[in-house]
């Protein structure tokens, strides 16, 4: 049995969600039919985090054991000839025995995209905000995350029961601007990295930020959700799925035990 090592880049817009679901287009089944159609059959997986439906991805790592080996290079380009368009393998790297996407992991990184201003050519990918932002104000409410916290009050544990703690290792807030359809429109660029995300943590740290960016909510306010998790912040909206992006994985180096 051979262990491999996927890299996957997703337009999520048309899927469900990563996890497989019956009757529901989602990645993971279009993944498992198209190792089908190689002549894999049902084989053994595991996702380093499970992308909300309508969210993207750019570095979805998959581990995945087939029952003979495929030299990593000719395996990416079959999947390619098979996977639909809204979806690729970018890499394939034959790691050890026992790697897992998720446990093997120490850190992941999401960006999401807000676009100040009606948008409608890029809103398949962010979130447009038609009130004015103050950079400056999101920036500052944005250190308050960084650090490890208990991040109740933005997001649930994948385990019932499970640990709310989360360390945020750096957040960012930057001003891009991006073409788009012959034109060219501010974007904001809010990165996270952490050990984890809980479910809903970084679509629920974005609307806090643009709450407070726009007037809506007080830094105190989400200063208070902090200090108090089981109670979430007033008038925040979570983020629209649309403008999450997962932008990476990190794991020990060598990841996963690389051969």
């Amino acid at each position: 049995m051979a262990t491999f090592r996927l890299t996957l880049e997703y337009d999520g817009g048309d899927f469900h969600g990563w996890q497989r679901q019956p009757r529901l287009r989602t990645v993971e089944g279009e993944l498992r039919a198209a190792l089908d159609r190689l002549g894999a059959g049902e084989v053994e997986l595991t996702a380093a985090g499970r992308t909300d439906a309508g969210a993207h991805a750019h570095g979805q790592v998959v581990g995945l054991h087939l029952d003979r080996p495929w030299e990593p290079e000719r395996l990416r380009r079959a999947l390619g000839s098979v996977l639909p368009p809204d979806v690729t393998v970018s890499a394939v790297a034959e790691v050890a025995e026992g790697f897992h996407a998720r446990r093997h992991a120490v850190a992941r990184t999401y960006r999401y995209l807000v676009v100040p201003r009606r948008a409608p050519l890029a809103r398949r990918f962010a979130w447009e905000v038609s009130r004015e932002v103050d950079l400056e104000a999101m920036r500052g409410a944005a250190e308050l995350l960084r650090g490890r916290h208990d991040f109740g009050a933005f997001g649930r544990s994948p385990q019932p029961g499970g640990s709310t703690v989360r360390t945020v290792h750096d957040i960012s807030v930057r001003r891009v601007t991006a073409p788009c359809g012959g034109e060219s429109f501010p974007v904001l660029v809010l990165e996270v990295t952490a050990d984890a995300f809980l479910y809903g943590m970084m679509r629920s740290f974005v609307g806090a930020l643009v709450a407070v960016a726009t007037g809506r909510l007080s830094r105190a306010a989400l200063a208070a959700a902090l200090a108090h998790p089981t109670s979430r912040a007033e008038r925040v909206t979570v983020a629209p799925a649309r403008g999450l992006h997962q932008w990476a994985v990190t794991y020990p180096s060598p990841p996963g035990g690389d051969q």
